[in-house]
């Protein structure tokens, strides 16, 4: 009876984790990210590698996102498949989690109910990024390396690395939550240990065709991220690993982080008294080598998005925890659920410009936006059945839309480009100009007297250039 009950509160569990991912995949705005993977997978196959060598990312999920979209060439509704095979790469965690708890003499349910609940999780597992794509294939590597472990024969090790191979393939940052396999090698003996080097091998074969491009993929694109303060990003890290939330603006602060430092301990002590030790030894391990090169500026120190990949190493760390534990981190998971979803469905400052913006194109105008605003501006007219009505300033952002730091512009070059667009016949209508940009600067001196402010927001203004 009680077997039976258990397996009816994962059915609910499951129902519910999934109505709320379907529901963001289809109520939460896009945003910046998700607008690039969509423009990306509208281009040739050849056109998305060579995208690539001048962006961040591996093109694993880039070129899924394309085969979803094959049938529709142009932006609309059916956008959303690119967020649901996220959703459903989430979900299939579940049966995975369960295996892998069962594997290690875990409280079985406890990883699957945390993930289905944490905030961090839900969020991460909607976008129609390469997040929950990656981190499946993470746990598929991790499950069968561990039934290599226990004597499965050479393919599940061949297994083991193709799946590996494709997490990185997928998301850089997978490569923190595989460390733990080089863990279960140094554990491992006789045939198992042969067999878990032969996974290393495959994984490496899987990636090396790759690994050029992603050495000389300019470090620049990551410039965006390099405001983000150690400290803080510390602080956060210990948050979303050790109680699985989100790092929202409305998340309160100290305090919370704290009991995430105090969660995150108890998860490694309570892991290495249990048949964890291998699991919190490997999490352990990617943490400070996370930590440690982000502290060195060899990568990029995020809050959220450095731990998300980790999350089902964290929620099978927490199956190690005694049972008062884990209802207390299930119940702050829950209880911190629905305002994070409500926090998403908010709309972006994006989505309401585009929706002003609107009006103006379906009577003629043409739009100019500045920076990074331009692709998004663009995606989203083009989704109302407007393509092709925004032009970008400067050039470099449709070199590589998905990034762009102004200060690599040489001014000379930002005056000419603003000269010649504004001296174009008709030059454009309207211009998004964000506030305290060159680029900006730079047109609105070409614009002196020519028109008049339109609006905008905390972020831009949109300027309207009167026409003969």
């Amino acid at each position: 009876m009680k077997t039976t009950r258990a397996r009816a509160g994962l059915a609910v569990a499951v129902l519910g984790g999934a109505a709320v991912r379907g529901y963001l995949a289809f109520e939460r705005p896009l945003w910046a990210d998700e607008t690039f993977t969509l423009l990306l997978a509208r281009r040739s196959f050849a056109g998305i590698l060579e995208a690539l060598r001048l962006d961040s990312g591996p093109p694993l999920h880039y070129l899924a996102s394309k085969l979803l979209l094959l049938p529709w060439p142009a932006p609309g509704s059916w956008d959303v498949l690119v967020r649901l095979l996220s959703v459903f790469a989430a979900l299939l965690h579940v049966p995975l989690l369960l295996a892998v708890a069962r594997r290690l003499g875990l409280s079985e349910a406890t990883p699957a109910l945390l993930f289905l609940a944490s905030p961090l999780a839900v969020l991460y597992g909607v976008e129609g990024r390469g997040y929950a794509v990656a981190s499946l294939f993470a746990l598929v590597a991790l499950e069968r390396a561990l039934a290599t472990l226990a004597g499965s024969g050479l393919p599940q090790a061949v297994l083991t690395g193709l799946a590996a191979g494709a997490a990185f393939l997928t998301h850089y940052l997978a490569l923190f939550p595989l460390l733990v396999l080089p863990v279960l090698v140094a554990r491992a003996r006789g045939k198992a240990r042969e067999r878990l080097l032969v996974a290393g091998l495959v994984a490496t074969a899987a990636v090396a065709p790759w690994l050029g491009a992603a050495l000389a993929q300019p470090r620049a694109s990551m410039a965006w991220s390099a405001h983000a303060s150690h400290a803080e990003t510390l602080k956060e890290l210990a948050m979303n690993l050790g109680l699985l939330l989100d790092s929202g603006s409305e998340t309160p602060g100290v305090w919370l982080w704290g009991a995430g430092v105090v969660a995150l301990l108890a998860l490694f002590v309570s892991a290495f008294r249990s048949g964890a030790r291998d699991l919190a030894a490997g999490v352990f391990l990617a943490g400070t080598a996370l930590v440690g090169l982000g502290l060195a500026g060899a990568v990029p120190l995020l809050p959220e998005r450095a731990v998300v990949l980790l999350l089902p190493q964290a929620v099978l760390l927490a199956g190690a925890l005694p049972g008062a534990a884990r209802a207390a981190l299930l119940a702050v998971s829950l209880a911190f659920l629905p305002g994070s979803v409500l926090r998403a469905t908010r709309p972006i400052p994006s989505q309401d410009l585009a929706g002003v913006l609107l009006p103006h194109v379906r009577g003629g105008a043409h739009v100019l936006a500045v920076g990074l605003w331009g692709p998004e501006l663009s995606y989203r007219l083009a989704r109302e059945g407007y393509p092709g009505r925004v032009t970008l300033f400067p050039s470099d952002v449709a070199r590589h839309p998905g990034w762009f730091v102004e200060e690599l512009v040489p001014p000379s070059r930002r005056r000419r480009e603003a000269a010649a667009l504004v001296a174009a016949a008709p030059p454009p209508h309207l211009f998004v100009l964000p506030h305290g940009s060159p680029a900006s600067n730079a047109l609105r001196r070409e614009l002196a007297s020519r028109g008049e402010s339109a609006g905008g927001n905390a972020f831009v203004e949109v300027f309207r250039v009167r026409l003969p």
